[in-house]
């Protein structure tokens, strides 16, 4: 950098921060609210709640409902549509129920994961598990919906003039609801006037607005708005007329509307309000996404059980050549009704209807008595593929079964947000103060780009729509953590050089030339443990995973860009010669451990520990959450603050449930207790539960419940296993390539030390009775990554110092590289110390055991990486002396 000079550099730093700053502030908005004030947010303003972090179920409250299909009597081939025809099914439910943050995607090819925010395990079962109705409806006409809209408009502005007439002139110059029809002929193109997006919204003069009503022309000069809502219901429409479009941030408050006692009445009970069943833009190049409101016949022309088969397809030959359509077949006799429905109803549309939402509302144009109609006039063939897997589940060829629930309370939601980021804060304002403490300037320096750092991983997150749960707030404070020891092996290089007497501007230079290789190796070993936990796991591990892939690769840009420019600007503005980085304490400075000579000792060490930890699982076992045996928890918490647990047990005695287990969740705030038993086919379980507490005269109330079937807890152990092993491939694959010559030498050392240390910390799982969840290996897996990622710095060194001083005597330049790096190893292992303690101690139950083993791993691991694998990189070299 020039002196005093604003360069590129600090150009596109400075619009990072700013974009991130951006990327964040939706998410700021959102969760800044609480209850029911972020609920009513969240559905007024729904582009802003698209852009922020979503919360998982552990913060937010609500439901996670895994579904299976029931393969029995299902062909192979037709698994795959059943799922989506399900999946389409339960986004129509849940977007016609009007949640917010609704997460619902495919796992695997037979599965479906349903997160509904907010909602109890009751009504999510309600919602996702009834069967699928599929409907004919004819559209109202043309002079019922504006005598029904007149009405309703004249409730709504206290009006006293006659609107009927009005609105009946002007809706002729309405928008047809769809331009698509049924027959075998052409679509029907629509002539309905351009409007650009300020006129849609309303911005342009009135005269040049083509669809309007006298409803509103009145409402403007003399209404007295209603208490209830106050606007007309016409002057919600973007353009009026039956299947006109309502704007995105409206459609809750026309819900809401509709749903008031007063306009209930006012409908006529031959006609129902309906929407459309998602957004689409009102024009063709329109920016503005709308949804269509329709005014449907009530009674039903015919059932969605006889359609048989719909398929898309692309008009080959005709007028319409390259058109998109969807054949429909009726089967039994669907063909008589449908004949004698498109017959009585020529030139009319017939929406097609699902669990009460509106799929598309074609045009019939002719008679049609073969019983297979062809659906025209589609926007694209995406349109085609969603309606005709919609018209298929009327005749769903398998049903899906619940295998795994899950349902939080928004109580212990609101708790999980307070303890994960109050012990986050806590914990990382320690490290900044260390920091500082430590490294004086450098150290504020390393803290403000630890700040951009957050700021920067969130709104990655954001621009992802990621979904932070606790276990990901965990991940996320121990990476920002992490992301210290950049900045750490950083500051020990630029000390070495001062040491060999630069100056402050080329000890700089040379410190981040020297220490970009160890940083790149050891934070790419832990990214790749993330992108495992990400693409194996499941929930809440899953979201770890991005987490922790996410926070590194942004600490990367951080320490090597951000805290660069400010000690180049730094040094460049007063023509400085020194350094304000502190000298460190002498003891870890100049230290002159004998780690080499000793080794059989460590050895040893290590041999008692791994025989102990091995008595240990033999022996004692773990203690396997529902996650790996399936079975049922409950979470259930006093407003005392006395001892429950056999007060507990006694009650479930004596209530005659048997096989139950109760323990006390450490690190909550509330007096929580877990009730753990073997999976009950009893839908009245947890009343009985309840009842038998009340009986008791236990004052407790069940906050939280997870139900997981003995399938997803196979799956996981497997998973579990096999991560770990990938990772420890992984690690190895990519050391071996990094490091030349003995790369498979280091490579073998680095993972054997990753056995010792997985083998040892499993045993400590073991003796401690902590909980085995999928938390739980979350910890293991960022635990592997840390320890590997203190052991490549050592290796990184011990290959720079053999360039130097050659391998012929490689014992003594493996001693000496340890204790350079002892230095950074003990700063980088107190600063990430720090974290998982506070997280350990005040992080609330669901992340207690994750800070516990956090903390052991890490003692463990930086004792591996020091004195158990640089002693197998020695034992290597002399056993294959050419190299491998």
């Amino acid at each position: 950098m020039n002196k005093k000079k604003f360069g590129m550099r600090e150009l596109i730093i400075l619009l990072v921060i700013v974009l991130s700053a951006y990327t964040v502030w939706p998410s700021i908005q959102v969760h800044t609210k609480k209850g029911e004030e972020k609920q009513t947010f969240l559905k007024e303003n729904p582009k802003v709640g698209a852009k922020s972090i979503n919360f998982g179920l552990d913060l937010a409250g609500g439901t996670a409902i895994t579904l299976e299909i029931d393969k029995s009597n299902v062909k192979g081939d037709d698994i795959k549509d059943i799922q989506e025809q399900s999946l389409e099914i339960i986004r129509n439910r849940v977007d016609q129920y009007g949640l917010s943050e609704p997460q619902i995607s495919p796992s695997g090819d037979d599965r479906i994961v349903v997160e509904l925010a907010g909602v109890d395990d009751s009504t999510a079962k309600a919602l996702v598990g009834s069967t699928a109705k599929l409907e004919f409806k004819i559209l109202a006409e043309a002079e019922k919906f504006t005598q029904v809209v007149g009405l309703i408009d004249q409730y709504l502005t206290r009006q006293t003039t006659d609107i009927v007439a009005d609105s009946a002139a002007t809706d002729s110059t309405a928008a047809p609801a769809k331009d698509s029809t049924v027959a075998k002929a052409d679509s029907a193109k629509d002539t309905t006037k351009a409007l650009s997006d300020d006129e849609l919204l309303g911005k342009a003069p009135a005269a040049e607005v083509a669809a309007t009503d006298s409803a509103k022309d009145s409402a403007a000069v003399e209404a007295q708005p209603a208490s209830e809502v106050g606007v007309a219901l016409s002057a919600y429409y973007l353009s009026f007329g039956n299947g006109g479009f309502i704007a995105e941030e409206n459609i809750e408050k026309v819900k809401k509307l509709l749903a008031t006692e007063g306009v209930q009445k006012l409908i006529p009970r031959d006609v129902a309000f309906a929407f459309g069943s998602g957004l689409e833009p009102v024009q063709r190049d329109s920016k503005i996404k709308a949804k269509r409101l329709y005014l449907l016949k009530r009674r039903a022309e015919m059932a969605g059980d006889d359609v048989v088969d719909a398929r898309p397809y692309r008009v080959s030959d005709g007028v319409s050549a390259g058109e998109v359509a969807v054949s429909l077949k009726f089967g039994g006799i669907g063909p008589k009704k449908f004949s004698a429905v498109t017959a009585a109803n020529i030139g009319k549309q017939m929406a097609i209807v699902l669990d009460n939402q509106v799929i598309s509302a074609p045009v019939i144009r002719d008679r049609i008595p073969n019983g297979e109609a062809q659906i025209t006039g589609l926007d694209d063939m995406a349109e085609a593929n969603r309606l005709s897997v919609v018209l298929r589940a009327g005749a769903l060829k398998a049903p899906m079964k619940i295998i795994e629930s899950r349902s939080v309370g928004a109580t212990l939601g609101e708790e999980n947000i307070v303890q994960g980021f109050g012990s986050g804060a806590i914990g990382l304002i320690l490290c900044l103060v260390f920091m500082v403490a430590y490294y004086r300037l450098g150290g504020l320096i390393a803290s403000f780009g630890m700040v951009i750092n957050t700021l920067v991983t969130a709104a990655v997150m954001s621009v992802f729509n990621a979904t932070l749960t606790l276990p990901g707030i965990a991940g996320f404070i121990l990476v920002v953590g992490m992301s210290l020891d950049a900045n750490v092996i950083i500051y020990e290089r630029i000390r070495e050089e001062l040491k060999n007497g630069l100056t402050a501007r080329a000890a700089v230079a040379k410190g981040y030339e020297r220490a970009f290789g160890a940083i790149l190796d050891s934070n790419l070993t832990t990214v790749l443990t993330g992108l495992i936990l990400y693409k194996i796991g499941t929930g809440s591990v899953k979201g770890f995973g991005l987490t922790l892939t996410i926070g590194i690769l942004t600490s990367l840009f951080c320490a090597i860009t951000v805290t660069r420019s400010i000690l180049d600007w730094k040094l460049a503005k007063r023509d400085a010669t020194t350094l304000s980085i502190g000298g460190g304490f002498k003891a870890i400075n100049e230290a002159n451990l004998q780690i080499i000579p000793n080794r059989r000792r460590f050895g040893l060490i290590s041999m008692i520990l791994i025989v102990a930890s091995i008595a240990f699982i033999a022996i004692k076992g773990f203690d396997f959450s529902i996650d790996f045996t399936g079975g049922q928890v409950y979470t259930v918490q006093y407003q005392d603050s006395e001892k429950h647990e056999k007060d507990l047990s006694k009650a479930l005695s004596a209530a005659g449930i048997s096989g139950t287990k109760v323990r006390t969740l450490g690190g909550t705030s509330a007096n929580s207790y877990q009730i753990s038993m073997r999976a009950s086919d009893d839908a009245q379980f947890e009343l009985k539960m309840a009842q038998a507490f009340e009986k008791a005269g236990q004052k407790c109330e069940i906050v939280a419940k997870d139900n997981v079937g003995p399938t997803i807890g196979k799956e996981l152990r497997f998973n579990a296993i096999l991560s770990v092993i990938l990772a420890w491939l992984g690690i190895l694959i990519y050391v071996w390539f990094r490091f030349g010559k003995f790369g498979l030498g280091f490579g073998v050392a680095a993972v054997l030390g990753l056995v010792h240390d997985t083998v040892i910390t499993l045993g400590f799982i073991s003796a401690f009775g902590l909980s085995f969840d999928g938390a739980l290996i979350a910890s293991l897996l960022t635990m592997i990554g840390y320890s590997v990622n203190d052991t490549i710095v050592n290796f990184d060194r011990i290959r720079e110092n053999t360039a130097v001083y050659g391998s012929s005597n490689f014992a003594e330049t493996i001693n000496k590289s340890l204790n350079q790096c002892f230095s950074r190893t003990m700063v980088t292992s107190l600063t990430t110390l720090f974290v998982c303690v506070i997280l350990a101690v005040m992080g609330g139950s669901s992340i207690r055991d994750f800070g516990l083993v956090q903390c052991f791993g890490i003692l463990i691991g930086t004792y591996s990486s020091v004195c158990i694998c640089s002693p197998v990189v020695l034992w290597w070299s002399k056993r294959f002396k050419k190299g491998v």
